[in-house]
């Protein structure tokens, strides 16, 4: 007597309920996380050589710095872009806080070893500020900025501000800072980092020797990735905190999609009459509407 077929049912029900996509050891683990420490403590290394250096000539920075700096600063009309959750705060500097923080403030990377400071991001036109809010898989999604934002179902709140800052860094006029890149552009990195370097034979971060090369680490497109996987500032967060404890009010950029500015200012560094609004009509809800000298101090 010939045997039984299983039935279909049967033989669905033996499928396996799972796929393996990738398998490894203990010990495999075990490495990873010895590399993982030791990627770690090679670029809390290299922070700390640059940072010591950077201390030796604080007054020569700070003074590169205001030198470069332009003013007063005027805007009209320029938009900012919340997250919903924001709207009755348009002006709150906590979403920059959040995280790793902005492309020139420092968020909540470490805070034991760097002290987060925020920054109030705002775009010269809404395209603009909506890329640079919801744009930023445009490339890996292979769309561009805008269009990558629009697929975004996120819900937000787009305002209009004005105001004047006294003092600003424009990097559009980068010759100005020729001074700063003079100061930072002997800067070495050696001992245990060289050591470090050769053993494992990476490639190491590249230091900054021209402005082009200074451009180019302000504006890098993934500045993101740097504190994610390092656990340390990048270039242009560390500027950031230069540009402001130098008490200069903002930084002028260009967006990395479409080239128009965009303006990191610092509220906690205003003085003077130095003031952003709200304009247009302004619901009821809102409670700031204006910072200044007196105001920001106590932004949240």
């Amino acid at each position: 007597m010939s045997k039984r077929r299983p039935s279909r049912r049967k033989q669905k029900d033996q499928q396996p309920s799972f796929f393996i996509l990738d398998q490894f050891s203990l010990t495999e683990i075990q490495k990873w996380k010895v590399l993982r420490d030791k990627i770690l403590s090679y670029h809390w290394e290299y922070y700390s050589s640059l940072a010591y250096q950077r201390s030796k000539i604080t007054d020569n920075i700070r003074a590169a710095l205001v030198e470069a700096a332009e003013g007063p600063f005027p805007f009209t009309g320029w938009q900012r872009i919340v997250k919903y959750k924001y709207t009755n705060a348009p002006l709150s500097v906590a979403g920059s806080l959040t995280d790793i923080g902005g492309r020139f403030n420092i968020g909540d990377i470490d805070p034991a070893r760097f002290t987060p400071f925020p920054a109030l991001y705002v775009a010269a036109d809404r395209e603009t500020a909506m890329v640079e809010t919801l744009g930023q898989g445009g490339a890996e999604q292979k769309l561009s900025g805008l269009e990558f934002a629009l697929t975004k179902t996120d819900s937000i709140s787009a305002v209009s501000v004005r105001g004047v800052l006294e003092s600003v860094i424009n990097l559009n006029n980068l010759e100005r800072l020729d001074r700063f890149v003079r100061l930072i552009k002997d800067f070495v990195v050696a001992g245990k980092l060289t050591h470090l370097t050769q053993e494992s034979g990476w490639v190491p971060p590249e230091l900054i020797r021209t402005l082009p090369q200074f451009k180019e680490a302000m504006l890098h497109r993934d500045w993101q990735q740097w504190a994610n996987l390092y656990e340390v500032p990048i270039a242009s967060q560390i500027f950031g905190q230069l540009v402001m404890s130098a008490g200069i009010e903002g930084i002028v950029f260009p967006s990395k999609f479409n080239g128009h500015d965009n303006l990191a200012i610092f509220p906690q560094a205003f003085v003077g009459d130095s003031v952003i609004e709200l304009a247009g009509e302004i619901p009821t809800t809102v409670k700031v509407r204006r910072l200044d000298a007196s105001t920001a101090k106590n932004l949240s």
